[in-house]
């Protein structure tokens, strides 16, 4: 454990050292000092971890947690951060994840250009035009449409917060698709997951999960929903980066492009990273 002086902020993150989400504060947090990020692994135990972390500290000196959103919070109306209840310092991603923040069709033209320019060795030859690459997202969005509805619904319907969480996925995880993003497998898949939860708790019916689904289904159907590319904060962007490689394997090494992005992304557009470097800024 790095020691820390009371005039030392520590900022919370998931993941581990050089992960996406640690260089993502690193870049949010430049210029600013005496601030120290703490990577905490995976979310399950990020609670557990900051208190964990914090006991051998008297007084405990000023922090605060990021972690990203996933289908743990409805994104709200403007762009913000979601704090998460309790008297913890915790904050949750405007948009879903990290990658989330990055696929910006003109960083992925930005950076497509600047390696094309060092020649030869670069195998993708010249960038497609920023339309393009905006047609390639929305592309790979709509396709990946009802696996995410069938997330979100599945993240809806727990009882209440003391229930254990529903899983919000039948795959290995996110960024992990399944093989059919048809509705109707989505659906049955998801209730299979509901049916593994009855055996706990006879308070989560399908039905109920059915409800949730077609309201996301309709959600996602609106043509506002696309013409302000609402997808981008509603979609999860492991997912999404996935959806896209599928879609153009041949285009770009998404892995590759995240990794140089996430230096470069303009904080200004995403008021909810001001926001945290304005609050870990005191």
């Amino acid at each position: 454990m790095t020691a820390v002086g009371t005039d030392t902020t520590l900022l919370f993150c998931e993941g581990v050292p050089r992960s996406l989400d640690a260089r993502l504060l690193n870049h949010v947090l430049s210029g600013q000092t005496g601030k120290l990020i703490v990577p905490a692994h995976g979310k399950q135990g990020f609670r557990a971890f900051i208190a964990g972390y914090l006991e051998s500290y008297h007084p405990v000196p000023p922090y605060f947690g990021f972690r990203d959103r996933d289908f743990d919070a409805r994104p709200p109306d403007l762009a913000a951060l979601i704090r998460l209840p309790g008297n913890r310092p915790i904050f949750l991603s405007y948009r879903a994840c990290i990658e989330s923040y990055l696929l910006d069709p003109a960083l992925i033209e930005a950076y497509w250009s600047e390696n094309h320019r060092q020649g030869p060795a670069w195998q993708y030859g010249p960038s497609p035009r920023a339309d393009q690459i905006e047609t390639w997202i929305r592309d790979a969005a709509e396709s990946i449409t009802h696996y995410q509805a069938a997330r979100w619904a599945l993240a809806r319907i727990k009882p209440s917060d003391r229930w254990p969480e529903v899983p919000t996925t039948w795959t290995d995880g996110s960024g992990d698709l399944p093989s059919s993003l048809e509705k109707e497998s989505c659906l049955n898949h998801a209730k299979s997951l509901v049916r593994e939860y009855i055996t706990q708790s006879n308070l989560v019916p399908e039905k109920l999960l059915e409800q949730r689904y077609e309201e996301y289904v309709n959600k996602f159907a609106a043509e506002a929903f696309w013409s302000r590319s609402e997808y981008s904060v509603w979609f999860h962007g492991k997912d999404l980066q996935k959806a896209m490689g599928r879609l153009r394997p041949s285009w770009l090494s998404l892995t590759a492009f995240c990794s140089w992005a996430v230096d470069r992304i303009d904080l200004i557009r995403y008021p909810d990273l001001m926001e945290l470097k304005a609050k870990v800024a005191g």
